[in-house]
């Protein structure tokens, strides 16, 4: 099979025809589907992966992966399909991706905001999510991000001003400082991202730099859109107007319910080299025991194939003044809604590759906590590693005679492809981490495997027939304790072939079956295997069939000729 593809940033045309070439060039692996459309009107895709010769996709644990569902984070949907590549790839070479293709199931959907990404890609502009204009209803007057120099990006602007709150660094004059208390005598400025000033109506004075509201003109977060803890506007910058407004949102969780077996679920995102657990709500002692082990040992498997740090989204987000942290989030509602093992993950740090810190290794509120004496440090560190590693990333300050300000300098890091994502020469290396991290977690799925079966003749054409089936991954049937205290549906038993059950029933349901994750003793455990047993009537030599299955740990089968 050909080399896959060299990991690379790509425009929605580049996406959808990457992702056609791998349906052309397996078949018999890959299904490419359209689950729905973006507000304006782009198709979105899912991709299907699993070795069709062994059972239909359905009938296998299934591992849900998406990426880009913030438009600017388009290092996610390049993993994605880098990672789908690669199994298709390597299917015959790499018994870890066999296995996995020959008893799961893999479904990626690369890119969920596609118009938002276009424009991030094809433009100098910077957006959340959605290019439409919400929260408002048409262009509002205020101060908008811009690229008023025409270079083709969007850095930062300092302009000198009596009140201004930074000074340039006497170490580091790349790097700007924060004004001391008291401190006189110098040259100050403000410092804010390069914009202008948009004016629905004629005429008024010229706005002074600190003067000039912000607005956010596109200012949905898809990640805030889902009924879990939605906080509205008024709580939560970009929820909208309501839970799943956004097309794309509806299609995406519409997919997810049309596919029960999904087990687990990783959603990529930039940046901060950290994967993300649950909980969201407190520390981990608002977990079970048990859900608390499956999130710390799979984060801390990916840490091993990663190289990222891990730690819950509490642990690494809360502040300590949230009211909800991060309401509306997809991987919350994964959990708490379907109680799937669900995880974020969040591509390139900048930060650690200078030899900074970041919250991905320290947390958020260690990071507010940094001395201003600190975060110059770390600073200088980023931008000096940068400069001297991917110059074409750094901009030193540059005059430029501003229409709304006057005099003022432009520079700063490439905000896209230098701090958000990481730049292209290093694009391949982060997919290949993340990638290992998800096919792992794939594998770590439940999967049901008939672990016996015996038949004994107790009269002449009677037979007492015991079948016993057993999990043979990590995760519970149920995929967590949540799961299974969500009354998900249990093991269905069936027997085939008899000509008469004479006791017992077919179907019949046995309760959910831990996993051989964290037992905790050295005992054979208790709830991983079970057994059903059948009296039946058949004629010598006929072959029955038993047949175990639940969505989230797939079907498995035996058959035995009666004596």
């Amino acid at each position: 099979m050909r080399r896959v593809p060299t990991a690379t940033y790509m425009t929605y045309p580049q996406l959808v025809d990457r992702l056609r070439r791998l349906a052309d060039l397996a078949p018999d692996l890959v299904r490419l589907e359209v689950i729905g459309k973006s507000r304006l009107g782009r198709d979105l895709f899912a991709v299907t992966l699993t070795d069709a010769a062994t059972g239909s996709p359905l009938d296998k644990p299934g591992v849900l992966v998406d990426g880009n569902i913030h438009a600017g984070e388009v290092c996610a949907s390049s993993a994605v399909v880098h990672w789908i590549e690669r199994l298709v790839e390597e299917r015959d070479r790499d018994p870890v991706v066999r296995e996995l293709l020959r008893t799961r199931t893999v479904y990626a959907i690369p890119r969920i905001a596609v118009d938002g990404a276009e424009v991030y890609l094809t433009t100098p502009a910077r957006l959340r999510s959605s290019p439409h204009l919400y929260p408002h209803t048409s262009p509002p007057d205020g101060f908008v991000e811009d690229d008023v120099n025409g270079d083709g990006r969007i850095l930062w602007m300092r302009v000198p001003a009596e009140d201004g709150a930074y000074a340039i660094d006497e170490i580091d004059p790349r790097v700007m400082r924060p004004r001391q208390p008291g401190e006189i005598g110098g040259v100050y400025y403000h410092v804010f991202p390069e914009g202008r000033v948009m004016r629905t109506s004629q005429g008024g004075a010229r706005p002074a730099a600190s003067s000039a509201r912000d607005v956010r003109l596109h200012g949905m977060d898809f990640n805030r859109n889902f009924p879990i803890r939605w906080a509205g506007e008024s709580g939560q910058s970009g929820a909208g107007p309501f839970p799943l407004s956004e097309p794309e949102l509806r299609a995406l969780v519409d997919f997810i319910q049309a596919h029960p077996n999904i087990a687990a679920y990783a959603a990529l995102h930039t940046s901060g080299g950290v994967i993300l657990r649950q909980p969201s709500t407190g520390d981990d002692t608002v977990l079970s025991p048990l859900d608390r082990a499956l999130f710390t040992e799979v984060a801390r498997m990916g840490e091993r194939e990663t190289g990222y740090f891990s730690g819950s989204n509490y642990e690494k987000f809360a502040t300590g003044h949230e009211a909800v942290l991060m309401p509306g989030a997809a991987d919350d509602w994964m959990y708490d809604h379907l109680g799937v093992l669900s995880f974020t993950v969040e591509l390139w740090d900048l930060r650690r590759r200078a030899g900074a810190r970041g919250y991905g290794e320290i947390g958020m509120r260690k990071m507010m906590a940094l001395t201003v004496e600190e975060r110059l440090e770390d600073e200088r560190k980023v931008v000096d590693y940068v400069a001297r590693e991917f110059p074409d990333a750094y901009t030193p300050w540059t005059l430029f005679d501003h229409p709304d300000f006057g005099r003022v300098e432009i520079g700063g890091l490439d905000p896209k492809f230098v701090i958000q994502n990481p730049p292209p020469a290093l694009l391949e290396e982060e997919c290949d981490r993340v990638g290992r991290f998800l096919t792992r977690l794939g594998l770590s799925t439940a999967r049901l495997v008939v672990s016996g079966i015996s038949v004994e003749p107790v009269a002449e054409g009677v037979y007492r027939v015991v079948a016993e089936v057993a999990n043979a991954g990590f995760l519970p049937t149920a995929s967590t304790k949540k799961g299974r205290d969500l009354a998900l549906e249990g093991i269905r038993a069936e027997l085939r072939g008899a000509s008469e059950i004479l006791a017992g029933a077919s179907p019949c349901e046995l309760d959910h079956l831990d996993g051989y994750g964290f037992h905790g003793n050295w005992r054979l455990p208790a709830h991983q295997r079970a057994h059903v047993e059948w009296v039946v009537r058949g004629a010598p030599g006929a072959f029955i069939e038993v047949r175990f299955s639940t969505p989230r740990a797939g079907r498995a089968t035996a058959s035995v000729a009666l004596p």
